[in-house]
């Protein structure tokens, strides 16, 4: 996939796809580093035991990415600490990118977008 720029509440994000594995944290498929404003998504390779569809895989990565740069650009991020970190916490993050795309499907068939 091409590499991509998105605008995340003001703030320009590049998105690197097909990172190869020695530039991404170890055993991660996504990163988001807020400080250089870039979202790495790794080069996804069928293996044995890897989810079958890797381009609806990616996808749940870029979301999940995205939903950190956008909890980070709003603030939310650095003012989470109080509440055990929830705009940190993997899982909340998860839910919404797995989510996400019936949370809008429900909005545009209740037309409120």
């Amino acid at each position: 996939m091409q590499d991509k720029k998105v605008n995340i509440l003001g703030s320009e994000y590049t998105i690197k796809y097909d990172v190869p594995d020695e530039q991404m944290p170890e055993g991660s498929d996504g990163i988001m580093d807020y400080s250089i404003k870039t979202i790495k998504i790794a080069e996804l390779v069928q293996e044995k035991d890897s989810v079958r569809d890797l381009q609806l895989y990616m996808k749940q990565v870029v979301r999940h990415e995205i939903i950190h740069a956008f909890l980070y650009e709003s603030g939310l991020w650095s003012n989470s600490n109080s509440s055990d970190c929830w705009a940190l916490n993997e899982e909340m993050v998860d839910w919404f990118a797995i989510q996400f795309p019936k949370i809008f499907d429900a909005f545009k068939e209740a037309e409120c977008l």
